[in-house]
C-alpha cells in the first residue's frame, strides 16, 4: 500500500514538472490538432465515382468475327475437245440426204400448167371442142377425164326406144358455152394441134359439168369429184340416165 502511494506521488510530481518546464504554446501545439480532430465532425464517406468504376472495369475483348467459308477460286475454262470426225461425217451425210430429198420432191412436184383462152369455140361433140378462125389454125381439144357420146350416137331407153343422146349432149354443151371464152390448160406448156385438157367457162369445169348433167361418164381412175357428180346425175336421172 505504501508502495502504491509512493508510485502515485512520483508520477504526479513528474507531471507537474513537465507543465512548468514546457511552455503553454508547445502544449497547445501538441494537443491542439488532436483536439481539433476530435472536435471536428466526421465527414460522411464519399460515394465511389461511377465513372471511375466504369473506367476501372476492364473492357471486354472484342468477339472474334465469324469465319467466312472459303470461296474456291473459279475453275479455269476447259480446253475445247477436238471434234469427233465421225460426228462431222454423219452430219455431212445427213445434210446431203436432206438436200437430195428436197431435189427429188421438187422434181416430183408437177409444175403448174400454162393456160390459154380460146374464143369462137365450136362444140364437135359433148367431149370435143374445136378452136381457131382458120382451118390451118384449128386445134382439137379433148375434154380430159371423161367419156362422152359421139354427136351422131344414139341411146336406148328402158322401153327399148332409141333417142339421139349424142346430139342432145352436144346441144346441151353448146347452150352452156354460148359465145363465152373457154380457158384450157396446155400440155407441157405447149399448144399442139390435138391435145387433151381440162377446160372451164367462167370458172366452171366442163368435164365436171357434163358428168353432173348426165351427158358424160368419168374415165377409170378419175378424181373423186367426178364420181360424186356421176352419183348425183344417176340419182336425179339426168341426161343419159333419164327415165322414159
Amino acid at each position: 500500500m505504501k508502495t502504491l502511494s509512493l508510485l502515485f506521488s512520483l508520477l504526479l510530481g513528474a507531471a507537474v514538472l513537465v507543465i512548468f518546464v514546457q511552455p503553454w504554446g508547445a502544449l497547445e501545439k501538441m494537443w491542439g490538432p488532436t483536439a481539433t480532430r476530435e472536435a471536428a465532425p466526421a465527414k460522411p464517406p464519399t460515394p465511389p465515382d461511377s465513372t471511375a468504376a466504369v473506367e476501372a472495369t476492364p473492357a471486354k475483348p472484342p468477339e472474334p468475327a465469324a469465319l467466312q467459308p472459303a470461296i474456291p477460286p473459279p475453275e479455269a475454262p476447259k480446253a475445247a475437245e477436238p471434234a469427233d470426225p465421225k460426228a462431222h461425217l454423219l452430219a455431212a451425210e445427213k445434210a446431203e440426204a436432206e438436200r437430195n430429198a428436197a431435189l427429188e420432191q421438187k422434181a416430183a412436184t408437177p409444175l403448174p400448167r400454162e393456160t390459154k383462152r380460146y374464143f369462137k369455140v365450136r362444140v364437135r361433140d359433148a367431149g370435143t371442142l374445136e378452136a381457131g378462125l382458120l382451118p390451118t389454125d384449128t386445134v382439137m381439144i379433148k375434154l380430159e377425164g371423161i367419156d362422152a357420146r359421139e354427136a351422131d350416137e344414139t341411146c336406148k331407153k328402158e322401153s327399148g326406144a332409141s333417142w339421139p343422146c349424142g346430139a342432145k349432149a352436144r346441144a346441151a354443151l353448146i347452150r352452156f358455152i354460148r359465145s363465152r371464152a373457154v380457158t384450157c390448160t396446155l400440155p407441157q406448156g405447149v399448144e399442139t394441134k390435138d391435145f387433151a385438157a381440162r377446160c372451164s367457162v367462167v370458172g366452171q369445169d366442163l368435164s365436171i359439168w357434163l358428168v353432173r348433167q348426165g351427158w358424160a361418164t368419168p374415165q377409170k381412175g378419175a378424181e373423186p369429184e367426178l364420181d360424186k357428180a356421176l352419183d348425183a346425175a344417176k340419182t336425179e336421172r339426168l341426161g343419159l340416165w333419164q327415165s322414159d
